[in-house]
């Protein structure tokens, strides 16, 4: 494996998306080559704090949906409840 292709399937084995031969070899390579394993990890650690960061909107996006429903609804809005 060449190192671009290599990084290539580390990210699809990331995302579950490479086919089961590649990611047999990965897995060999994660466990017989330390380097490889070590950039493995970081790259999960990279996932991770993406995945957090997009899926918890911060404060100021979920008041501003709540006054645009607010403004935008017929239905009225009391104390949170609609």
């Amino acid at each position: 494996m060449n190192r671009t292709s290599t990084n290539i399937d580390m990210i699809r084995h990331i995302y579950n998306e490479l086919e089961e031969k590649k990611t047999i070899k990965i897995n060999i390579k994660k466990l017989t080559d330390s380097d490889f394993n070590d950039e493995f990890m970081g790259c999960l650690e990279i996932k991770s704090l993406i995945d957090d960061l997009l899926l918890i909107p911060s404060e100021k996006v979920i008041n501003n949906i709540k006054d645009y429903s607010k403004k935008n609804s017929n239905v009225k809005f009391i104390n949170g409840l609609y």
